[in-house]
């Protein structure tokens, strides 16, 4: 995989897992904490964690497909 597209991928996809996560967690999340404040900066990290962890899954997929064909 080029070098920065995990980079530009990242950026691409962060604010489309935090809207997925926010739509799906941010009630119940609000309905424990009783803050906004606190159920975006949850839902932000989350985001951020499952955004790294799935570019390493796709790297490693990555890396996998081509050396296997190579």
């Amino acid at each position: 995989m080029k070098t920065g597209l995990p980079i530009m991928l990242g950026i691409a996809w962060a604010p489309i897992i935090w809207m997925l996560l926010i739509a799906i967690l941010g009630p119940p999340l609000f309905s424990l904490t009783g803050s906004w404040l606190v159920t975006q900066g949850a839902n932000l990290l989350i985001a951020l964690i499952a955004t790294v962890l799935l570019l390493k899954l796709f790297i490693r997929l990555g890396a996998e497909f081509y050396k296997n064909n190579q």
